[in-house]
């Protein structure tokens, strides 16, 4: 069991954490200014959806009186955020194809969808805005394999690229 607000808050650290992936991600291709652009955009949403959770936060605390705990193993969140963030130190000659193969990767995992859902079925009153979260998502992860794809048919060499 754990408390709603609780798996807001990882959730919440999960989306700055990808944010600021993003972001290595874009500052290790500066060279290449269409890989530059593309990373800064997903650090950029990444930002976004954490306003997301950070709305439905202030939401619950208007309310708290409302929401009680929720049924969830907090566990595979805290692996997937410590695997996230361990990923800069771990990465070395990361290819512009790795790169963008580790993006698809990670945002293909179903950690985040996962506590979505749970907190969907404890609390039908955020419905809708776990829904938008969730659209908003699969939107970003269609951009960026239709980003890949483009990418890297148009590169050949992308395979070599490295920062």
């Amino acid at each position: 069991m754990a408390n709603i607000m609780t798996v807001l808050n990882m959730l919440e650290e999960i989306e700055i954490s990808m944010k600021n992936l993003y972001q290595w991600l874009s500052e290790e291709f500066s060279d290449d200014l269409e890989l530059y652009r593309f990373f800064q955009r997903m650090s950029r949403e990444e930002e976004t959806h954490a306003g997301m959770v950070r709305y439905q936060k202030r939401l619950i605390r208007q309310n708290p009186d409302s929401f009680d705990e929720v049924s969830v193993d907090l566990s595979e969140l805290r692996e997937f955020l410590q695997f996230i963030s361990s990923i800069p130190e771990k990465q070395s000659n990361l290819t512009a194809e790795k790169a963008l193969k580790l993006a698809i990767e990670l945002e293909g995992m179903d950690e985040e969808r996962m506590y979505r859902d749970v907190i969907v079925e404890s609390y039908p009153a955020l419905k809708e805005l776990i829904h938008n979260l969730t659209r908003s998502d699969e939107e970003h992860c269609v951009f960026l394999k239709n980003f890949a794809r483009r990418y890297l048919d148009a590169s050949p060499s992308a395979e070599n690229k490295k920062h």
